[in-house]
């Protein structure tokens, strides 16, 4: 635990930004979290998207003879039993590698491996009914000599299935599938990133396929000398994959592939928002990137929590409506999952920062692999339970908050203590309130010893009002 006091001192900020006192901020009113399934089903493979009706879909796995791919709708009131995404056998369960879904209304595709079977053994499978039922899976490549690993699905704009794999090995190339509706299959693979630096992908993480106003993109990590970097890839007028852009500046060097991926939301602007994890800094960090695909430029890249030294993995984004949220998960002695809440614009992403909520706080154990999506005010939540050997849901509800702006200049100080801080220089009793970095109060009290007494986690601003005098600290546990 510290408390970090950069305050506001005659009306000048000292060191750091404190938010806003008196905007607008966001906060996420969270419901208790529920279990996905019964530990029968795993927790493998996590994967969530939300249907034409903004009810989220959810697929996860288990490893062994009795294990498989399971998918599971929110029906109103709880998720259903879960049901197979196949008959097939031996399917290979990863979490970084494993299988991958997308969504065109209310049909889901999901693409899969079989285990051991790299040429060969990529599927899809879809339903037409947000899950409930699937149809008979087809073959990538059934034809294939040279490896296409690690599918992952996307729809064109009109509603047509197509995959990116990882395509041969040494080197690995990045190649794309799409489906020909004349055959009912897929054509023979293309190279998807010739225009990459070096032309080569990283081998074991997934790529981030999609579409936007006719165009196909696909978010690469790509493997350049061992710079191993994100390139967002899109097609030309003819269809080709003529064009990249690099979209992490952070050039981490390393010699073998870091198993992990980014994913991708459209903000309200039309501009494109990525997150991902680099270690460039030292240490396994988050980012975000924002992408202008009208003048095909990076519009903005940073670290989600400039500053950390936590360690930072899988981030999740979405956007919706007025809001953009993102989940990451984060290690500061045992994992949990944080939660960032911001305006649905590419300068929203910066806020996060100060807007971010341990989630998952109050739960003994880890928890970690979180899956974030939002249908406008609503937020929807996955992650897993290692210890439990299952998966949490949690919805969430915006709601609009403010910080009260009224701060005297007085020479108070705030110290950090095993339960909560001690506050010099005020006269007692005072009363105390504790807000999250969005505004939300979380906790409040009187101290008649200077003790402000409170277990509440996460970044956030302890205010103390003694008779007409108050003041604000930024504080962190």
């Amino acid at each position: 635990m510290k408390c970090i006091f950069n305050l506001l001192i005659s009306g000048i900020l000292t060191t750091c930004i404190l938010p806003n006192l008196d905007a607008q901020g966001y906060a996420i009113e969270w419901e208790d979290p529920i279990e996905v399934a019964t530990s029968d089903y795993g927790q493998s493979n996590l994967r969530m998207e939300l249907d034409s009706d903004g009810l989220p879909i959810v697929l996860l796995g288990m490893t062994g003879p009795d294990g498989g791919l399971y998918s599971t709708r929110w029906n109103g009131l709880q998720f259903d039993t879960p049901v197979p995404v196949t008959q097939e056998t031996g399917l290979f369960i990863n979490d970084s590698q494993g299988a991958r879904m997308a969504v065109y209304e209310n049909e889901v595709l999901v693409s899969y491996q079989i285990s051991g079977a790299w040429a060969q053994g990529g599927r899809t499978t879809r339903s037409i009914d947000s899950g409930q039922n699937w149809l008979e899976p087809v073959s990538i490549a059934p034809e294939a000599i040279e490896d296409h690993f690690m599918p992952a699905p996307a729809f064109d704009e009109n509603g047509l299935p197509w995959v990116a794999v990882k395509w041969g090995v040494n080197p690995v190339l990045e190649g794309v599938l799409r489906w020909d509706d004349a055959t009912q299959s897929y054509g023979p693979a293309e190279d998807g990133g010739f225009s990459f630096p070096g032309g080569i992908a990283c081998d074991c993480c997934a790529s981030m396929p999609f579409e936007h106003e006719g165009t196909l993109y696909n978010a690469v990590r790509i493997n350049n000398n061992n710079t191993r970097d994100f390139h967002l890839a899109r097609t030309d007028a003819l269809g080709q994959w003529s064009e990249s852009l690099d979209i992490d500046p952070t050039n981490w060097i390393l010699g073998s592939c870091p198993a992990s991926k980014t994913e991708m939301a459209l903000l309200g602007d039309g501009q494109f928002v990525f997150v991902f994890m680099s270690g460039a800094e030292g240490g396994s960090r988050a980012y975000w990137s924002t992408v202008n695909p009208d003048s095909w430029s990076l519009s903005g890249s940073d670290r989600i929590q400039p500053g950390n030294d936590f360690i930072e993995n899988n981030p999740s984004v979405s956007a919706h409506g007025d809001h953009c949220v993102s989940a990451w998960e984060r290690n500061d002695g045992g994992y949990d999952i944080v939660v960032g809440i911001s305006e649905n614009t590419a300068d929203g992403m910066a806020t996060w920062a100060n807007s971010n909520d341990v989630v998952t706080s109050s739960l003994s154990g880890h928890s970690r692999r979180p899956v974030i999506r939002i249908h406008n005010n609503t937020v929807h939540l996955v992650y897993q339970r290692p210890s439990e050997g299952i998966a949490h849901y949690r919805r969430g509800t915006v709601v609009t908050s403010y910080v009260p702006s009224e701060i005297s200049p007085v020479s108070w100080t705030c110290k950090k203590r095993e339960f909560g801080w001690l506050i010099h220089g005020c006269n007692t009793p005072f009363e105390w309130t504790l807000f999250n970095a969005v505004g939300q109060i979380i906790d409040s009290g009187k101290s008649a010893d200077s003790m402000v007494q409170s277990t509440e986690n996460g970044w956030g601003i302890l205010e103390i009002q003694a008779g007409n005098v108050r003041r604000a600290f930024h504080v962190n546990r």
